[in-house]
């Protein structure tokens, strides 16, 4: 039975509607919080020539999780890489832009070392939206994101999104915007009691830290009961609510780093919940390698596996998968031919 992991439920606020000029007339003083908040440049997980790969499933067949790629082909296993960073990065950079938005205008308010943009109403949304940025030290800011029904009074908002943020500074002390570090919490639950909302439910912990263009860049994202929207064509059910964790590392110039692990049902033979954990490393000139492993529910304590390696035009150049290694669709070419020597699994589970 084929099962496919599907990264739906970590969709973007896109039904949420757009903010415009929160501003009025008159303009405040707030230079104070410019660059108070992140971008999504800041949090962005950039792979070698990640923008021209489509594959966004993981599909979980028999035994284990394996692909569709064969040697010479576009490596199966770096195009669910890219599949798994394009779509964190989609998760968060539309609220992270509309924020962008609200702060290049004059902010409504500012008192003390708090700037409030809004509460404002785009003409053809439901949605009122309202951001506090609260000055907490020097170079470091709280923000909070907020929205209710247009209808309703101040005291019905909700927070969407809401973080801290750190300040990069450059050599003459002024803020770099895309830089920083800090935490954020964006919530679908929340969002899904506002009139216009999207589909995604659960909730998703970001920490980064993207400190100047040289410095080693770090997303870690614990994804909580979100909901998999996989495509009935790609498997028997839809609509499951799991749990999930992402790590994204990279060194300019150096190549970098991903692990993923969810825990879901993969093998639809029971009701029971499989990990699967996912661990790729690249290097600046593309050529990477992926190790796999999927285990627990329906498996028991078996750890099944599988590897796949890809050349700097990102083609398979080997395969290997454990639970069925004669199996000529799924092993090909030699170790020899990979940019990184030996497998390097994870054991990523969010329920431990």
């Amino acid at each position: 039975m084929k099962r496919a992991l599907s990264f739906g439920g970590l969709g973007g606020l896109a039904a949420l509607g757009a903010a415009v000029a929160l501003g009025g007339c008159a303009r405040i003083d707030d230079s104070a919080f410019t660059g108070s908040v992140p971008t999504k440049d800041t949090v962005a997980a950039v792979l070698p020539g990640g923008s021209t790969t489509t594959n966004s499933s993981l599909t979980a067949g028999g035994v284990t999780t394996k692909k569709s790629a064969l040697l010479g082909d576009v490596a199966a296993d770096y195009q669910t890489t890219v599949a798994v960073t394009t779509i964190i990065n989609g998760s968060v950079g539309a609220v992270l832009d509309l924020v962008k938005t609200v702060v290049g205008y004059p902010a409504t308010s500012v008192e003390g070392e708090t700037a409030v943009w809004g509460p404002h109403t785009d003409p053809l949304s439901a949605n009122t939206w309202r951001l506090t940025v609260t000055r907490v030290a020097p170079h470091v800011f709280s923000w909070a994101f907020d929205g209710r029904a247009k209808t309703a009074d101040d005291s019905t908002f909700v927070t969407i999104l809401s973080g801290t943020h750190t300040q990069s500074l450059d050599a003459a002390g002024h803020s770099m915007e895309g830089f920083g570090s800090g935490t954020f919490t964006l919530n679908w639950d929340a969002a899904d009691t506002l009139p216009q909302h999207d589909t995604n439910v659960g909730q998703a912990a970001f920490t980064y830290s993207r400190l100047d263009p040289s410095a080693t860049v770090t997303v870690g994202v614990t994804f909580t009961k979100i909901k998999d929207n996989c495509a009935p064509a790609s498997c028997s059910t839809t609509g499951q609510i799991y749990n999930a964790l992402y790590a994204y590392s990279a060194t300019p110039g150096n190549g970098g780093d991903l692990q993923f692990g969810a825990d879901e049902n993969f093998n639809l033979a029971t009701a029971a919940i499989e990990n699967l954990s996912l661990h790729s490393r690249w290097m600046e000139t593309g050529a990477g390698r992926t190790d796999i492993q999927i285990t627990g529910g329906d498996y028991g304590t078996t750890i099944n596996t599988s590897s796949e390696c890809w050349d700097t035009n990102f083609a398979s150049v080997f395969s290997v998968a454990s639970y069925d290694p004669t199996n000529a669709t799924l092993n090909w070419g030699a170790e020899s031919s990979c940019a990184f020597s030996g497998a390097a699994f994870v054991s990523l589970s969010p329920s431990s």
